[in-house]
């Protein structure tokens, strides 16, 4: 249910309607007669919890999967680099997951197994110096930070409460160059401080494309940029379908996952328009266990 505000000539007029969502709870789940041998997992409000209790239990979920022949693999916003800071080496070393297969920056890097880079998307000079400019006359590069396929870099010196967020959330450091430099690298992805982005000379989706992972925080892609799309060429690489992949998640930025695979799953901490786009939403929060509980329910009985 929702509620919609109108004010009009000093009179509030509620609506009430009601959202046709496709999503099942958690409780109606029928394990698949066939499992899938893919689980896209995204990290940041999913897989990563900062309890080591809970984490603990997802990195033996993560195990999990892989012992009942299912290869998860992250889907995730984040740059690669970062994503391992944020897990740490024990991670890795634990599960011998190397990071590969998977998805990084929304979409526009995609690893096969062994490291293969199967696909980039990256932004053309064009761009970057017509959003350079842009960003110079609003007097935000100190607030800009360009990723590559394995570092951040920034045109100016970055501003103090920008380095000590990155820092809270464990992005590595970004590195000072100059734009001429930066135009020499594969820029696949730029973050920036923006509520609502509009450049001059640029469209959404045909220029860019263009996340709010959080509140005053935007991200951009190449155009046509997704985890869909980075999905697709990941699983064709495979030789393998969407019919063969799950996917859990809970940003805005996994529902172009949700659409693709058949198997889907919205933590209980997701937005509602994300619940909508799932198959199945669980009754947990990402810090309650979410994640092992779709594992569990996917797996358990399975010899």
């Amino acid at each position: 249910m929702q509620y919609i505000f109108r004010f009009k000539d000093s009179i509030s007029i509620i609506l009430l309607y009601s959202l046709l969502v496709k999503s099942d709870e958690i409780a109606n789940f029928v394990k698949p007669t066939t499992l899938p041998k893919y689980f896209a997992v995204d990290v940041d409000g999913t897989f990563f919890v900062h309890d080591p209790t809970t984490f603990k239990k997802n990195i033996d979920a993560f195990k999990l999967l892989k012992e009942k022949n299912i290869t998860p693999f992250f889907c995730t916003g984040t740059d690669r680099p970062s994503n391992k800071n944020l897990l740490g080496d024990s991670f890795f070393n634990e599960t011998g997951y190397d990071g590969t297969p998977g998805i990084y920056a929304n979409g526009a890097l995609v690893y096969g197994n062994n490291g293969t880079l199967v696909k980039m998307e990256k932004f053309s000079e064009a761009f970057l110096e017509k959003f350079k400019d842009h960003m110079t006359n609003n007097g935000l590069n100190s607030r800009t930070i360009y990723t590559t396929e394995d570092k951040l870099f920034v045109i100016e010196k970055i501003a103090d409460d920008v380095l000590n967020y990155l820092k809270l959330i464990k992005y590595i450091e970004p590195t000072q160059i100059t734009f001429d430099e930066l135009k020499t690298k594969n820029v696949v992805t730029i973050v920036f401080n923006s509520d609502n982005f509009q450049m001059e000379g640029a469209t959404e989706n045909t220029d860019y494309t263009i996340t709010y992972p959080n509140k005053g925080v935007a991200q951009i892609t190449p155009p046509g940029c997704n985890k869909k799309s980075a999905l697709k060429a990941l699983l064709d690489h495979l030789k393998s379908n969407a019919h063969e992949c799950a996917y859990i998640g809970d940003g805005v930025n996994d529902i172009p996952g949700f659409e693709l695979c058949d198997l889907s799953f919205a933590v209980g901490n997701a937005k509602d328009e994300v619940k909508q786009k799932a198959k199945w939403v669980l009754d947990l929060n990402y810090d309650q266990g979410a994640f092992e509980k779709v594992v569990k329910l996917l797996v358990e009985d399975q010899q």
